[in-house]
């Protein structure tokens, strides 16, 4: 999706839904020197497939940096899938302002895979803040 310049700053939004039995994770680049990645909303699923999944808790978090991080914005918070065939979990948020460090990456990911028959999916979206001025 391209970029698109408002109020000052970029709008952006990345996504990630992998094969089945794979965590789900997506990076948002730095944005450069002197501006910084906002999260202003995000949506996290996990779904099991046609078979029952074994039942399973991970965790969902927005990082401040690479994937695997541990310098936490967002949770991490506990999602689970029930050993239910086609069942579904998730979270969405909107009307965020969940800012990063300047000129550093952002990060969604699930903590781990669901497992077999599973699917998960991760969305985030948000601005980049010119400067980095707005709390």
């Amino acid at each position: 999706m391209p970029e698109v310049i408002v109020g000052g700053g970029q709008t952006w939004s990345v996504a990630h839904a992998p094969a089945a039995n794979t965590q789900a994770t997506i990076t948002r680049a730095a944005p450069g020197a002197g501006h910084r990645n906002v999260c202003t909303g995000l949506t996290v699923t996990i779904t099991g497939g046609a078979s029952a999944p074994a039942a399973k808790t991970m965790s969902v978090a927005i990082i401040d940096g690479a994937t695997a991080g541990t310098a936490y914005l967002w949770g991490p918070i506990s999602i689970s899938i029930p050993a239910v065939a086609g069942a579904m979990n998730g979270i969405a948020r909107s009307n965020l302002w969940i800012p990063g460090t300047p000129n550093t990456a952002m990060t969604l990911e699930f903590s781990v895979a669901g497992g077999a028959s599973t699917v998960q999916s991760v969305s985030l979206e948000g601005v980049v803040d010119v400067g980095g001025t707005r709390q």
